[in-house]
């Protein structure tokens, strides 16, 4: 590579997992022009991956990342690595129905055509014997056992690899003067650069897009991504009841929800996995995010939560109805097909796309930004540029793999949407 190519500006907008990893992988192949704009400072406040924990696992029905996900577990467990400490090896059980199960059979064929281990069938039976706390009738639910997946501690994993990445020489520009709101084209329409909240501008020779469930506020999509929120609620456990749970694994009901193991702290976090958008009508029905920063008065909506609760009694009766700590909605970018969206733009030159989480992307961090880097340097895989490229006109409907079937709601639909209380 010449120097000049090294030397060039970068501007990176978003610095959430994707802008993140772009950033490091930039600094780590010796880019030293880079700079990452965001809305706020390390750890970018409303990106998907600024979490208490995420999961890291390898089951895919897709090989591509079942390989990538292998590899970045490899990454994640490295007790030498820039990760080191963050990684916990709980193992999960993924509990299907008739509709999400097909997710579950094709993760499996994918697993053994790699060699990695697949999950096993597991009777309730067998889940109350070997995890007592876990003491929920399961009703619904077939469950199948990993051992290979495991929670990390995903905002620690942002902060390092930001700061790696500033190390390294990369510049970050939060606050209004780093909150993008127009993209900058000149009279070819060639991207030269980005308008922020303060009124400044920076320019550059390539510019990429990472910003998440919010590029749709930036460039037009062609419908290709869906903004689409996912319920969280944080309990916190006694130091008694973090002995007792500390032990079991994630429990990932496929359409139900999703529970964590306790932190040391006693935090436990649940996830719905019924997802709503936010069609605003100002936006010629766009759905993007309503981000808590700006509604900090929001709370999950009652619909979502009622049923949240309702699962959790099926599982882990005791904790179905604590109190909220906390609840939020987090809100990522959904592709149709569940690939990225990691693409030069087709019209716009020098403007790069690096989006598409579809609430799956979060494990990817050690590697998502060397495929990103070899995107923009145009020497990305050809099968993998084919699975990202750009591609309006999805649709959902013959994608019998979809591990999240139920069909999402509009926040503006649900009634006492904003009023709802931290607890039932």
């Amino acid at each position: 590579m010449v120097l000049s190519q090294l030397t060039q500006p970068i501007i990176v907008i978003g610095g959430g997992t994707f802008g993140t990893s772009t950033a490091y992988h930039l600094s780590q192949k010796g880019y030293t022009n880079v700079t990452v704009l965001d809305r706020f400072p390390v750890p970018s406040f409303e990106a998907a991956g600024n979490d208490i924990n995420k999961i890291v696992r390898t089951e895919y029905p897709e090989p591509l990342y079942t390989k990538l996900a292998s590899d970045s577990r490899d990454i994640w467990r490295d007790s030498n690595g820039l990760f080191a400490g963050l990684y916990n090896p709980s193992g999960w059980i993924i509990g299907a129905t008739d509709r999400s199960t097909p997710f579950v059979e094709a993760s499996m064929k994918s697993a053994k055509a790699l060699g990695v281990d697949p999950p096993k069938l597991v009777s309730t039976e067998e889940i109350h014997e070997k995890w007592p706390v876990m003491s929920g009738g399961f009703e619904g639910w077939k469950s199948f056992w990993s051992p290979n997946a495991a929670w990390v501690n995903a905002r620690e994993g942002i902060v390092r690899m930001a700061q790696e990445a500033i190390k390294s020489g990369v510049k970050y520009i939060s606050g209004n003067a780093g909150y993008a709101k127009q993209l900058l084209y000149d009279e070819n329409q060639t991207c030269i650069g980005v308008k922020c909240a303060d009124g400044s501008a920076y320019f550059a020779s390539k510019i990429i897009l990472a910003a998440g469930a919010a590029a749709g506020s930036l460039l037009d999509l062609e419908n290709q991504i869906v903004a689409k929120g996912h319920a969280v609620g944080h309990i916190q456990l006694t130091p008694e009841e973090v002995e007792e749970y500390k032990d079991m694994p994630i429990l990932d009901h496929l359409e139900g929800g999703i529970l964590f193991p306790p932190q040391e702290d006693g935090i436990m976090k649940i996830g719905a996995v019924h997802f709503v958008t936010n069609y605003a009508k100002s936006l010629k029905g766009i759905s993007l995010p309503r981000y808590r920063s700006d509604n900090p008065k929001d709370r999950i909506p009652a619909v979502v939560e009622a049923r949240l609760r309702k699962w959790m009694e099926t599982c882990v009766p005791k904790l179905a109805h604590r109190e909220w700590v906390e609840t939020r909605i987090c809100w990522d970018g959904d592709m149709a097909d569940y690939h990225f969206l990691i693409t030069p733009h087709p019209r716009h030159k020098n403007l790069d796309i690096a989006i598409g989480g579809s609430a799956h992307g979060f494990k990817f961090l050690p590697v998502l930004g060397k495929y990103i880097v070899e995107m923009m340097e145009g020497t990305l895989d050809p099968e993998i540029a084919k699975k990202w490229k750009w591609r309006p006109g999805l649709d959902h409907s013959d994608y019998t793999t979809n591990p999240h079937p139920e069909k999402p709601e509009d926040l503006n639909d649900m009634p006492g949407w904003g009023t709802v209380k931290s607890s039932l």
